[in-house]
Formats: structure tokens, C-alpha cells, sequence
């Protein structure tokens, strides 16, 4: 328990590591800071510097003790393994610092095809999920929770282990098109519907198959 409030308490901080660099960049950083990216490229939304610096940050530290708070509080918790749990602590820091790189070096004219690491990232995401769903127990946080699966500790059994490769293979599918400049935001949409749907499907058909 004790170790586990440590972590927490320090992924919660490495969340405001962005806003601490921010602080020391201050009067090196523009007014305005792009802070969203096309599936081009191409910079379509900027923000002040003050919401960029400590903005950004503090929204992702919230949703991550938002994260931790509503894990801690499902009935199953203690079913859950604790290499799940830390992944799922671990998502918010990473994502607050990965902004940060994007936002901090655009901002000083640094050259980065946010487009390619942004899908690299995900990527490695669903690669990094992927190798644990199919261990991931009954819970009511984590994993495809759907009305039968929750029903059915052995739908949730099948569902997850078809779901865990599947996933891997789209993480691999992505960070291979992306680095071959071939990931198009129909390939990203088709990638994400199969990651979602054929599980969904999958442990649907098999609710109708052991309800008839």
C-alpha cells in the first residue's frame, strides 16, 4: 500500500514537470503556443502561454488522481494486477510530458513531424495495453466492459484474450504505416473501429451462443 501511494504521488508530480521547465523557459516562449496538430502536421489550434505552461499540466494531473480515485473505488480493485494498475498510472505523466516535448519545441521552431510521433506513441500505447489485457481480470475501471462480459467471468476470459493480440497487432500496424508515411486518417479510423468493434462483436456473439 505504502509503495503504491508512493507511485502515485510521483506520477502525479512528473504530471507538473512541464509546468516546472515552462517556468524555466518563461521569457524564451511565445505569447502564443500551439498546442494541436492536424493529421497533417500541420499546427490548427494555439493556446495562451500561461493555459500551455500550467494549463495543460494541471488538466492531466486531475484527470489522473480522477483515474486513480475511480479505480480505487471499483469493488474489484483487489483482483487487479499490480502491472496493470501501474500502467495505468503511468499513462497521464507520459502523456503530459510527451505534450510538453511537442508544445516546447514547436514553439521554438524545432523541426518535428508531430504527426508521425503522435502515432508512434499511441501506437506503443495499444502495444503496452495489448500485452496486458489478456490477463486483466473482472473489473469495472479497466479492459472491454460490456453488460455480458461484466455477466460472464468467461466471456470476459475470451473476450480479452482475443482482444490483447489484436490490439498489439494495430499498435505494430501503426507505428509501421506511420513511419512509412502511409498512416492516412482513414487507416487511423478503420485501425480504431477494429481495435473496438471485433472484440465487441466477438463477446456478443459468444453471449447469444451460451443464451440460446
Amino acid at each position: 500500500m505504502k509503495e503504491q501511494k508512493r507511485l502515485i504521488t510521483a506520477t502525479a508530480f512528473l504530471c507538473l514537470i512541464p509546468a516546472f521547465i515552462g517556468v524555466l523557459l518563461w521569457n524564451r516562449l511565445p505569447d502564443s503556443i500551439p498546442v494541436h496538430w492536424n493529421m497533417q502536421g500541420a499546427v490548427d489550434s494555439y493556446a495562451s502561454k500561461p493555459f500551455a505552461v500550467f494549463g495543460i499540466p494541471a488538466l492531466l494531473m486531475v484527470l489522473h488522481l480522477i483515474l486513480v480515485f475511480v479505480t480505487s473505488q471499483d469493488p474489484k480493485n483487489a483482483s487487479v494486477p499490480a502491472k496493470i494498475l501501474k500502467l495505468l498510472l503511468w499513462i497521464c505523466p507520459l502523456l503530459s510530458l510527451f505534450v510538453a516535448l511537442l508544445t516546447y519545441s514547436n514553439a521554438f521552431g524545432v523541426s518535428i513531424d508531430v504527426g508521425m510521433v503522435a502515432t508512434i506513441f499511441v501506437g506503443l500505447l495499444l502495444i503496452s495495453i495489448g500485452t496486458i489485457l489478456p490477463d486483466c481480470p473482472q473489473n469495472y475501471t479497466i479492459g472491454i466492459k460490456l453488460p455480458w462480459t461484466l455477466a460472464d467471468e468467461e466471456n470476459w476470459k475470451a473476450t480479452h484474450k482475443l482482444a490483447g493480440p489484436l490490439w498489439i497487432a494495430c499498435g505494430f500496424v501503426m507505428i509501421l504505416l506511420s513511419l512509412l508515411r502511409l498512416l492516412s486518417s482513414g487507416i487511423l479510423f478503420l485501425l480504431i473501429i477494429v481495435i473496438l468493434i471485433v472484440p465487441s462483436v466477438y463477446s456478443w456473439k459468444l453471449y447469444k451462443k451460451t443464451h440460446q
